[in-house]
């Protein structure tokens, strides 16, 4: 009997033991396991403006329909007169304005875009070559970026406009200053349709805007010269919408745009410098700085919130203990 008390008393003992060290391990790894993770800093930073990667822009234009551009013609307050006026007056442009259209023709219009990898000697003196062919050409240099990939070695791009005709002349030159072409894309999208329709649009419009002018130098009634007014107004409006998506397609299409991808050549690249132990012993010394504020942040962590944490579970234990020789004391007895 007193051999099995014993041997009960051990396995309690050993059991209680267990416990403890599971229930430490826990809230050891809930305190210590999830904030020891580093944390992973933002390497790819966000672009300015509307760069879709590193090394282009959409550059490309949105393509509308007609009846985008206009507003409707649902406002508020516009008398009846008004709309009647506005019915004869759309009418007898349509009259005018159709023939005039089969009569005109066109230039086709097509926006240029074009892409450029190249492997270069030296990045600077190539975007130097780069910057004074485009001036050469009658264009201009939009926009540039380089950085360095590792010490001593360049890459970036720069973004060029020349006139649409002297698009091909530009690519071949550019080329030439390449030690390799790593890749050469060109397209093109024409808008020739859109930039008729719009043009359509603004003579109906002008003509729409000279019939309201007629009727509100012959009006007599105040309503009328009013409505007329608010009819001259909107037309206006639309007027100015269309000439200004116009001009922007105009700007497109007379002026193409190269992007020109530079990477320096590896084997010509100087040599970086030697051994630097110095520099080492700087990096280790912070490395060294840098664990020690863990280690004492763990410490601190651990003092605020892990001992305060741990009492709940040493009094259980405690009680466990109690309720463990209480039991023992009766099965003795």
């Amino acid at each position: 009997m007193v051999y099995q008390d014993e041997k009960t008393k051990k396995i309690l003992k050993v059991g209680g033991f267990i416990v403890g060290l599971i229930l430490i391990y826990s809230l050891f790894s809930l305190f210590f396991g999830i904030n020891s993770q580093p944390r992973k800093a933002n390497i790819y930073g966000t672009k300015n403006g509307n760069m879709i990667g590193e090394g282009s822009y959409d550059l490309g234009v949105p393509m509308t329909g007609g009846d985008s551009i206009i507003s409707s013609e649902s406002s508020v307050g516009v008398a009846p007169e008004s709309k009647m006026m506005r019915n004869e007056v759309a009418t007898d442009n349509f009259m005018e304005v159709a023939p005039q259209e089969e009569s005109q023709a066109i230039d086709k219009k097509v926006i240029k875009n074009g892409d450029l990898s190249l492997k270069v000697g030296s990045a600077d003196r190539a975007a130097g070559e780069i910057s004074n062919i485009v001036k050469q050409k009658g264009g201009e240099v939009f926009s540039t970026n380089f950085y360095e990939v590792v010490k001593g070695q360049k890459s970036g791009f720069l973004t060029v406009r020349v006139p649409v005709e002297k698009f091909e002349e530009a690519i071949g030159d550019i080329k030439k200053i390449a030690v390799q072409v790593l890749s050469e894309s060109t397209n093109g999208q024409d808008v020739t349709e859109e930039y008729t329709d719009l043009q359509a649009q603004l003579k109906n419009k002008k003509a729409e805007e000279e019939s309201f002018v007629k009727i509100l130098d012959t009006a007599g009634k105040i309503d009328d010269i009013l409505s007329t007014t608010r009819e001259i107004a909107r037309v206006r409006g639309e007027i100015e919408r269309l000439e200004g998506r116009i001009r922007f397609m105009d700007n497109q299409t007379d002026m193409s745009t190269i992007t020109v991808n530079l990477t320096e050549d590896v084997t010509v690249t100087p040599i970086n410098e030697g051994w630097r132990p110095w520099q080492v012993v700087k990096e280790s010394v912070k490395e060294l700085i840098s664990n020690i504020q863990v280690f004492a942040n763990n410490i601190i962590r651990f003092i605020i919130v892990g001992i305060p944490s741990l009492i709940p579970f040493v009094l259980l234990i405690i009680f466990l203990i109690w309720v463990g020789k209480k039991i023992f004391r009766k099965i003795n007895q």
